[in-house]
């Protein structure tokens, strides 16, 4: 077999963790751009296991990590072979070898059309969607229901909308587009209990729709309440826990409103009632959150604070409390863009392996 150039040559076990996992149904990936990919313990923090990509220096480096369904595999967003500058193809990692190789050419390609990736599981396009596959949404915003009998695809391209597929009545497809918009709009969307929330920004302020499965239309939403926050246009990020919904400013993006706010942005996030699109004062302000992600349980939230626009320093993974906003858990990351997800995970790998083609 031809090597390409994250091959290190057989694998390596290094050892094992002194870590268990401490709760079996969750565990934290953590990718960082300069090539690792670390399993974290969802209760402690600690790292259980981890595997090393040998990536040439400079490159786009790892932008993703994501599993399997069936907890076999991890994909992982990394260079192209042929130009370590451009990001990225989809790598499979077999978590049994931790042998890799290239499952799909970069974003927005058919190659992508075979797998789904919702909320960083990877499905088989086939297992959910009989027939003709989805084509032109980013796999980062698809959003599987929990019941797994709805999937919602949140789009930005002429408009917000959502691509609502049925999956139990063979993937029957519907758009639904919100009335009245003008201008540009940045969406997100995230699912709470059996209702789908999505939210949407503007220069004029945010919208927010209550979307049952089945519905016809959107209608115009409720608008929500403006923020203390810097800039309106930056709270790019939904997510819900607790039965709580909440939004956030996202930060350490190329859209990083730290510097515009002469570096005194407030972190934190905010809970949003649905019906009336009111606001609360913010809690966990001490964070500025990229990343904030539920357990499956909806339990705890995980924050990935980047500690500053440029991710050089004082990089944070955090575990909250979302009934109080309080940290549950801490951990200080090395300096380097990471990603993150919270996945299932019975038996997550123990000790440090290199990945090899």
């Amino acid at each position: 077999m031809k090597r390409g150039f994250l091959t290190l040559g057989l694998f390596a076990l290094i050892g094992s963790s002194p870590f268990q996992a401490q709760d079996p149904t969750n565990v934290v990936l953590a990718a960082r751009r300069s090539g690792d990919v670390e399993f974290i313990d969802s209760q402690t923090l600690q790292t259980l296991g981890s595997m090393h990509f040998s990536l040439p220096v400079p490159s786009s480096g790892l932008n993703g990590v994501s599993l399997s369904a069936d907890g076999s595999t991890a994909y992982v967003d990394g260079p192209m072979p042929s130009d370590r500058h451009s990001c990225c193809v989809l790598y499979a990692v077999d978590l049994a070898t931790f042998q890799a190789k290239i499952v799909a050419s970069i974003p927005g390609t058919a190659s992508r059309d075979s797998l789904i990736r919702s909320d960083g599981i990877v499905y088989p396009a086939a297992q959910l969607i009989p027939g003709d596959p989805i084509r032109g949404i980013n796999d980062g915003l698809l959003h599987l229901s929990p019941d797994k009998q709805w999937l919602f695809g949140v789009k930005s391209f002429r408009g917000p909308a959502i691509e609502s597929y049925d999956l139990t009545h063979g993937g029957a497809h519907q758009e639904l587009r919100p009335v009245g918009l003008t201008g540009d709009w940045w969406p997100t969307g995230v699912w709470l209990g059996g209702l789908f929330y999505l939210n949407a920004w503007s220069d004029s302020g945010g919208r927010l729709w209550t979307v049952t499965p089945g519905a016809q239309q959107l209608g115009s939403g409720v608008p929500l309440t403006q923020p203390n926050g810097c800039s309106p246009t930056s709270i790019g990020g939904i997510t819900a826990a607790g039965g709580k919904l909440f939004l956030y400013e996202t930060f350490g993006f190329k859209v990083d409103q730290t510097n515009a706010c002469g570096g005194s942005a407030p972190g934190g996030m905010w809970t949003v009632d649905p019906a009336t699109g009111h606001l609360s004062e913010k809690i966990a302000t001490q964070y500025r959150f990229s990343y904030l992600l539920p357990d499956r349980q909806g339990t705890a939230l995980y924050g990935l604070d980047p500690g500053n626009p440029y991710w050089h320093s004082g990089v944070r993974l955090v575990r909250i409390d979302p009934a109080t906003g309080n940290t549950l858990a801490t951990r200080t990351l090395d300096a380097d863009f990471w990603r993150i997800a919270v996945v299932p995970m019975a038996v997550p790998p123990s000790g440090a392996h290199n990945v090899w083609q």
